[in-house]
Parts: C-alpha cells; structure tokens; sequence
C-alpha cells in the first residue's frame, strides 16, 4: 500500500483568521483519533468481516490485519465522509481463522491507529466447504473466479459464485438460495455480476443478472426486456467513470418451429435469441435477433432434438464497437454493426466468409467465450465439439476483413488430450500469458506465450471428484480498484 501525502490546507470557511500573507495566526491541524472501533460478521460471506469506526480529524481509514498464522495485509483506504462511523468490509479471508485487526487514521496532521481487536471468521457453506482447485505449478497474483456446477442441481439447491486464490483455497463466495448462477465477471468497477436464476438459456424461467458489491450487496439487476426471457450467457456493462450507462447483454423469446424434414416434430420450440442494448434508465436502445439470418437449415447437423435456434456462448464488443457474438449452436461467429444491425462478416459455419489459414484443424467447432483482443484477434475456447468428441484448445487468430483470410497466430493445446465439450473460457492476461478454462473437465491452465504450462489444475471436491464449471475469471483484487478495462 502507497502512503498518501496531503499538502496544507487553506480552510477559509473554518480557520479563526484569513489564510493571506498578512496573517498572523493560522489554525493548526489537529492529528487524527480512532475510537469505538466494532467487529461484526458479514452475513453474506463467512470469510468476510465488517469493521466500523469512528475517526476524528481523518480524511480516510483502513483496516491492517493479520492472522494467527502470521499472514498479514490491509483494506484499501475508504474517505471519511461524517462524524459517524465509518463501514469497512473486510474481504479474501480465510475460514475459520483468528485475526488481529487495527484501524489505520490518516490525515493533515498524520495518522493515528487503533488498539487491536480480535475476531474470528466462520466456516464455509457446507456444499462448497470441500472445493478447491488441486494442481501444478503456481498461478500468477489475483483470484480466480468461478462458478461451480455443482452435483445438486434440485430446486431446493444452493448456487454459488467462488473466488479461489493462487494456492486453489476459497477466499470469497457468494449463496444463491434455490437458484443457477452461470455465467459471472468482475466488472470495470469492481462489482461482480452474475446470472441467477433456473435457466441455461432455452428454458421459459424468469432470471436476472444481479450486481454485487465485493461485500455481498445487492446494487441492482439487469434483465431482457418487454417479455423476452435473459440469457445467462454474458453481460458486458458500459461506464462513465463508476457510473453504468449501458448495458449489453442477450435474451431470447420462444417461437415453433417445423422440424419434422429432420425427425422432428412439427411444433418444436426452440429460444431464438437476441442482443439487446439498454440505456442507464433501462430502456432498450438496440435488439438484433438471430431469427433475422438463420433457420433450422443452418445448423451445421440436423438435430430434432435442438432446444434453441444458435445458442450464443458469449458477446464481445470489437474495437469499433460493433457486436461480435459466438453462436455455438451455428459453430459461427458473427460481427453485427451494433447501430444498424448489418451483418458485417461471418467466420465459421455454413456461411463462413473467410479463408482459413495455418490451422491444422481447419477451423473450430462449438466455440465458447470468444475475446476481441486490442489488436482485433479473435481468442476463443474451441471445445471442438460437434457429434463426436475431440480435444479442446484454445486459439487465435489474426483477421484481414480485406482479403477476408483468418490465420492462426497462436493455440494451446495440452499434450494429453482434454475432452471438454461445453462451457469454457479463455483470458489474456496482462503479462502476455493467457488463463485457459476447459470448463466441462474442470480444468484451468495458465499458459505463456510460448505455450508452456505456468498453472495447471483441476476444480475438485475432496481428492477425487471433479466439478465442471461455466468459466474462470483473474480478477487482481476484489475490491473495488476497477482494475479492468472500461467497456464504453
């Protein structure tokens, strides 16, 4: 943590005289006092402690804290704003572990810090208690957050959002009573989001993305509108500084279809799916719908048993801002002038526009979490699944819209085959390496640039069982430090 310099002060409305070179007296900063320092349990997260204080002459506070076991570190500063006490959540603890915390003052006249007190967190929820990611090597700094398929899956079952740190242990969740959180982020302003409700995306279920602070607090909910259904697959939120002003996601409606040419029956209904956009009052600003260029007779293999026209696995939003969306179902991925709604090129699948070069496997099948990358790569998990089962990688490539050639610049595939054929999740991360989540095997592996394994490592419960999830996220820290990019 960086200490915080403050210059002197001319207070004109507070000080006995005028600051001015004529000045006799000026009145002198008075150091900073914490008292009534209090301790409470989190109700959201046992790993998680909520400290209040009171802090005179102070412009901010934080809490240092240490455990039993010697492990120490500190809150992010929070500014005094009333004579009041001051909430601070204390968060990323470890279960069923005693600490020492201090209240830290600073202010014009320097800091203060409070005696120390004890506390002790609880333990984790009992279905979540056994999870922890069990591998090789060792990850880079932040958590990595999940969303675990749990094996319970009944309408009275918990869902949960998880952050593992690097050494695979739990250091923060979130229970969702009775309901299915799919897919969740941290968003550009720290909060994490995430899809809760009784949906995959096909079935007639009301569900809602739901935006939390890092302490467990509901801030709002974000869902389709004007009678379509959400889809649990991505929500990409646009912001002015900390202030959410749009918000881009997927929904879809139920519509009959004829399926009897392919086994069928001829009343079948499938979710067909749309993009919406919405503006920071809620309403709905832009809707494209798939039903606009695809039909049953796109699919890449005729399935009477389909449950959903394209199933989009993820949005992304290009350079330019258009829509770039991975229609897993059609193994394509489209961009969509996100003003006009003008297909502007397709990549992959009955229509693919472009040609293919420097891929062994002559494209991809069943693509997941496709990422624009600044440079304007595509990078994707292709589980490469359409009928039969193959190993899954994650790839990239390189697009010239000009010549229409799509050339591959880089994939990972790990040596002994990985069959992973949904879910997943590919991450770029700031240092070059690349966070690679073969989601169905549960397993997540840190790769460098030159395609050596930094992190390998598998999502189980207990030793021996292993727990599928939708994707893995790095997030650098969970509190509110909007450490990744702004989405406009």
């Amino acid at each position: 943590m960086s200490s915080v310099q403050f210059a002197p002060l001319c207070l004109a409305l507070l000080a006995i005289t005028a600051c001015s070179e004529n000045a006799a007296t000026t009145s002198a900063p008075q150091p900073p006092v914490v008292s009534h320092v209090a301790i409470a349990e989190n109700p959201n997260n046992a790993l998680s402690l909520v400290v209040s204080a009171t802090a005179r002459n102070a412009d901010s506070i934080r809490v240092l804290y240490q455990s039993a076991r010697g492990e120490a570190d500190a809150t992010p500063f929070t500014a005094v704003r009333s004579a009041s006490d001051t909430k601070i959540v204390v968060i990323g603890l470890r279960a069923s572990n005693a600490y020492s915390l201090i209240v830290e003052g600073i202010g014009p006249a320097g800091r203060a810090a409070s005696e120390p007190q004890s506390a002790t967190t609880g333990e984790l929820p009992l279905a979540i208690r056994s999870l922890r990611f069990i591998g090789t090597g060792h990850a880079s700094d932040g958590f990595n957050l999940v969303v675990p398929i749990l094996p319970d899956t009944s309408m009275s079952a918990d869902g949960f959002v998880l952050a593992f740190d690097d050494a695979g242990e739990i250091r923060w969740y979130h229970r969702f009573p009775g309901a299915w959180p799919v897919e969740a982020k941290q968003q550009p302003n720290g909060h994490i989001t995430v899809f809760v409700g009784r949906s995959y995306g096909w079935q007639p279920n009301a569900g809602a993305f739901i935006e939390l602070t890092p302490a467990g607090e509901t801030v709002r909910t974000f869902a389709a509108a004007n009678g379509y259904y959400t889809d649990p697959h991505e929500l990409l939120l646009g912001f002015r500084d900390t202030t959410v002003v749009a918000a881009h996601l997927l929904g879809y409606e139920l519509r009959n279809y004829d399926l009897s040419s392919i086994g069928g029956s001829p009343q079948t209904l499938l979710a067909v799916h749309t993009i919406e956009r919405h503006s920071a009052t809620g309403a709905v600003s832009f809707r494209w719908s798939s039903s606009d260029i695809f039909t049953p007779a796109d699919w890449p293999l005729p399935n009477p048993r389909a449950v959903d026209l394209v199933h989009p696995s993820s949005l992304a939003i290009a350079p330019d801002g258009a829509y770039v969306v991975s229609l897993q179902g059609m193994d394509e991925i489209t961009k969509i002038d996100s003003t006009s709604g003008a297909v502007l090129w397709r990549l992959g699948g009955r229509h693919n526009q472009f040609q293919i070069l420097d891929d062994p496997l002559k494209g991809f099948l069943g693509q997941h979490n496709v990422q624009v990358l600044a440079n304007g790569h595509l990078l994707m998990l292709d589980d490469h699944f359409r009928g039969v089962s193959a190993p899954a990688r994650a790839v990239e490539y390189s697009l010239d819209t000009q010549s229409m050639v799509a050339r591959m610049v880089w994939q990972y595939q790990p040596s002994g085959a990985v069959i992973s054929p949904s879910m997943g999740s590919v991450q770029r991360l700031p240092d070059g390496a690349t966070l690679v989540g073969f989601g169905a095997a549960g397993r997540v592996d840190e790769v460098a640039g030159d395609g050596s394994v930094i992190w390998s490592a598998t999502l189980r419960s207990g030793d021996t069982r292993t727990i599928a999830f939708y994707r893995v996220v790095r997030v650098v820290s969970l509190y509110e430090d909007r450490n990744v990019e702004m989405i406009r």
